[in-house]
């Protein structure tokens, strides 16, 4: 197992029971001396994110307590630990870890079942799409903790002076196309270069699956095959291109991050709407007339977003199971996700559908951020692999040679799809 997760780990973060317990009890475990049971949890992410729920947890539990450690350069700790057979008891998964970390066996299961018959937990709470993110081979890995979406925010004033009138759902693609077209004839009198900017952000899939998706591409055909070489897939590039060919966006490329760049030229008046991270989000400035809306549309109604979601799970490693699914039960109840949500100043997506409106509780109610609740209705990503870091490198470099060297279209996806099922198959 150990060479195992030495080989995927470090890929897993180049890139948010039978009980776990089973037969563990937990007090034996503290051993005859009565020393309180220490979890030591690792993460990426700073301790002022969950300071408020760590404290209220060893509150109610004295013989509980959390050791976190915040570590600059995750996977190569990641690592180092996994080859000296020692990790930390709770590890953070982000997007495509879950897989990768139970796939190497460096994660205990769920015992799902128990979630469900526990009525205080509320465990059909969870938003429908964390399974996708939280699950391997059928198994849940990980629980749900938190995560962002993307939406779409537009300048008010500006589409008011166009006559431009935002539907409720967002805009059919020939909509879309109508109302950039309308914008780039007022761009002077605007103010503006282009009516928006689709860019190619950190991950080359960011941007192009939810095109591909409304245009009926699916990333998986039914014989676990990738189908991202259809006429859908095909339809998406050409669509996103004619954009380009009129004038309304320019060249696809990367700027900066792939998000705030963004943000940037939205705040200062330089295009009228645009896509953004709810992460990043609060970059948005309050002295522009902004508003959010739902994602583009097929004109067959077809919606897409990509979501990108976070979880928690007990390493293999893990000596007092009980006690770290106790933990994480807490973490993600009720109760210690509005510990966590509340005064967080970066967003967050609430993973239970109950709490939604408190990932967007900082902004004005005018801002419409609700929508962005709205979004994890029709938002998702590729299929979760054990080979998804791979997934992502390959499809970078197959797009990059669309947009940047002009290469056509269905030829360079038809090589994408050969290297794509050749890690499939793995």
């Amino acid at each position: 197992m150990k060479k195992k997760v030495i080989a995927l780990v470090l890929t897993a973060y180049m890139v948010p029971v039978v009980s776990v317990g089973s037969g563990v009890d937990v007090m034996a475990a503290k051993g005859d001396s009565g020393d309180k049971i220490t979890l030591n949890w690792q993460s990426y992410d700073s301790y002022d994110k969950y300071q408020k729920v760590v404290e209220a947890f060893e509150k109610e539990n004295p013989d509980i307590e959390i050791n976190f450690e915040e570590v600059s350069d995750y996977a190569t700790k990641i690592l180092t630990e996994a080859t000296a057979g020692d990790l930390p008891d709770l590890i953070n998964c982000n997007t495509g870890t879950t897989q990768i970390l139970a796939n190497a066996g460096a994660l205990q299961k769920f015992d799902v079942d128990a979630l469900k018959a526990d009525t205080e937990y509320k465990f059909d709470d969870f938003w429908d799409v964390a399974e996708r993110y939280c699950t391997y081979d059928g198994d849940w890995y990980s629980l749900p903790l938190d995560g962002g979406n993307y939406g779409w925010v537009y300048n008010v004033d500006m589409f008011d002076k166009c006559g431009i009138e935002v539907p409720e759902d967002g805009f059919t693609w020939d909509e879309f196309t109508e109302a950039c077209k309308t914008l780039m004839e007022h761009k002077d009198e605007l103010g503006i270069e282009y009516p928006t900017i689709i860019n190619d952000m950190s991950s080359a899939i960011d941007t192009m699956y939810p095109w591909i998706t409304e245009a009926g591409g699916s990333y998986l055909n039914d014989d676990g095959t990738c189908g991202w070489n259809s006429d859908e897939t095909v339809t998406a590039f050409e669509y996103v291109k004619s954009l380009v060919d009129e004038g309304y966006v320019p060249a696809i490329e990367k700027l900066g991050d792939g998000y705030d760049a963004l943000i940037t030229k939205f705040n200062a008046g330089q295009i009228a709407m645009c896509r953004v991270a709810l992460w990043n989000s609060t970059y948005l400035q309050d002295d522009v007339n902004w508003k959010a809306m739902n994602a583009p549309r097929a004109n067959d109604g077809t919606q897409a977003e990509v979501l990108f979601l976070n979880g928690i799970g007990i390493s293999s490693s893990c000596e007092n199971p009980e006690a770290a699914e106790k933990f994480i039960k807490y973490l993600t109840s009720e109760e210690g996700l509005a510990l966590y949500l509340e005064d967080n100043t970066s967003p967050q997506i609430a993973v239970r559908q109950s709490q939604a409106d408190l990932s967007v509780s900082m902004f004005d109610e005018s801002h419409d951020m609700k929508l962005f609740n709205t979004g994890l209705e029709y938002a998702g990503y590729i299929d979760l692999t054990e080979t998804f870091a791979d997934q992502q490198t390959i499809i970078g470099q197959y797009f990059d040679e669309i947009w940047h060297n002009d290469a056509d279209i269905k030829s360079t996806l038809d090589g994408m799809v050969d290297q794509l099922n050749s890690l499939l198959a793995q």
